[in-house]
């Protein structure tokens, strides 16, 4: 089977050859039935699904099996500028041909037959007149419009799309991992725009910690979510897991995605208590307008800091409160004040708020609910002074926050006590906040 100009397939031996760089590469079965899919429909959107079943026929499978095969593939096509694997978000993957394509010969494909050519008649034939239903199709849709306006039912839908294609959680694997002399389960959180990005395995995010069980002295059951991106890298650990969080202080770290600054742990844990002595941070419940009475709403609480090389952390205070007006929509404050541990004051403040519509979906067997916020409040108090370590946050808010009329919070874990998010701050941090639950 022919891939590109300087790359074939050899089927029988599973090899994917290439005369380029004189090279072999292996395939496992998957590889080999998901890339000969996709050769067959290069050009072509293909849906996660369809991939898993070439790839895994008649076996139920983690996404994130999938999500490391197409990576494998990926690193097999390097150095052939002609040929890429894209990954199109929220669909699927495609096979592109930058030049001009190499179309594959369709008997090459075990399991594809050529279609047989049609005859072509001498006489032409007569067909019957055609009607064109283009206007008056054209004014049903008008119609169908003009309806949904003045409903409301087009404001809902275009929320409801445009929460549809933000970009969401693609995989969540989980493995096991040891902080200090505590077991703790790791899950790693994967984004669709980030499943190229190399795997860093969870025991990379924690072999720099120094003095863990000076910190931690009682070993007990520990989890844990791990994000990286390709500026930051995020842990979000509860110390006391026994299938609900009972840890009221959630660890919650972030640094620049690739560094291994050393941590000890004990110095953070006396920092920690220095700096959260005050509480700069507060909600207003009365922002939201309209009646409450019978409403539910999630207050939610954490603390995240960032690190690096030097003795200075930066305190991120965030708390935030979704008051729920039904199962799929209601409004939402978020507000985080950031010190350092050098400043010692309040050094930077924002906040935003709005109504939100939430989606919920499966991934890898875990319930992911995805939070669309339409920001109509926002607020942002620019420092006196700034660390180096806190402009880093600071340029983060400017970039990716302050400009935005809408946004996208995801939530991967919650229960009675805690839930774990993928907030806007470094980037997209994952923190396990407290949470609290009130009937209004």
């Amino acid at each position: 089977m022919k891939v590109s100009k300087y790359l074939t397939v050899d089927e029988e031996r599973r090899l994917l050859l290439d005369s380029k760089g004189n090279l072999t590469h292996p395939l496992s079965f998957a590889e080999l039935e998901m890339l000969k899919l996709l050769v067959a429909e290069h050009g072509e959107v293909i849906d996660k699904q369809r991939l898993t079943d070439a790839g895994w026929p008649g076996r139920i499978v983690a996404q994130s099996s999938l999500t490391q095969c197409i990576s494998t593939l990926r690193r097999k096509l390097e150095g052939h500028p002609d040929v890429e694997l894209k990954t199109i978000p929220r669909h699927g993957y495609c096979l592109c041909y930058v030049d001009a394509p190499v179309a594959p010969a369709p008997e090459a494909i075990e399991g594809c037959d050529s279609p047989a050519p049609r005859e072509v008649s001498a006489a032409p034939s007569r067909s019957a007149p055609r009607v064109n239903w283009r206007w008056p199709l054209l004014g049903l849709v008008l119609a169908a419009v003009a309806y949904l306006h003045l409903s409301g039912g087009l404001s809902h839908g275009l929320d409801w799309l445009r929460l549809i294609s933000q970009p969401s959680v693609a995989a969540i694997s989980s493995e096991p991992l040891k902080v200090g002399s505590h077991p703790n389960l790791a899950h790693n959180v994967v984004f669709e725009e980030e499943e190229t990005l190399p795997k860093v395995s969870p025991q990379r995010f924690v072999a720099n910690w120094e003095r863990v069980d000076e910190m931690l002295p009682e070993v007990k059951a520990q989890q844990s979510y791990l994000k990286q991106s390709p500026d930051f890298d995020s842990i979000a650990l509860c110390a006391d897991f026994d299938g609900i969080c009972r840890d009221k202080q959630p660890l919650n770290l972030v640094r620049r995605h690739g560094e291994q600054p050393s941590l000890d742990l004990k110095w953070l844990r006396d920092t920690k208590l220095r700096m959260e002595q005050v509480t700069y941070n507060k909600i207003l419940l009365d922002r939201f307008d309209g009646p409450t009475d019978g409403l539910l709403e999630d207050v939610y609480r954490a603390d995240v800091y960032y690190y690096g090389d030097s003795d200075n952390v930066v305190r991120g205070d965030i708390r935030f409160s979704i008051l729920y007006q039904s199962e799929t929509k209601g409004q939402l404050l978020v507000a985080a004040c950031f010190t350092d541990a050098l400043n010692r004051e309040i050094s930077m403040r924002y906040e935003f708020s709005g109504p939100f519509r939430v989606r919920q979906t499966q991934v890898d067997g875990r319930p992911v609910k995805r939070f669309l916020i339409q920001v109509e409040d926002q607020n942002f108090r620019r420092p006196e002074q700034l660390s180096e370590e806190g402009a880093v946050i600071y340029r983060e808010i400017q970039k990716a926050v302050l400009s935005k009329k809408q946004m996208t919070l995801h939530q991967v874990y919650e229960d009675d006590q805690s839930g774990v998010w993928s907030l806007p701050l470094w980037g997209e941090t994952m923190v396990w906040a407290h949470r609290a639950q009130l009937t209004l």
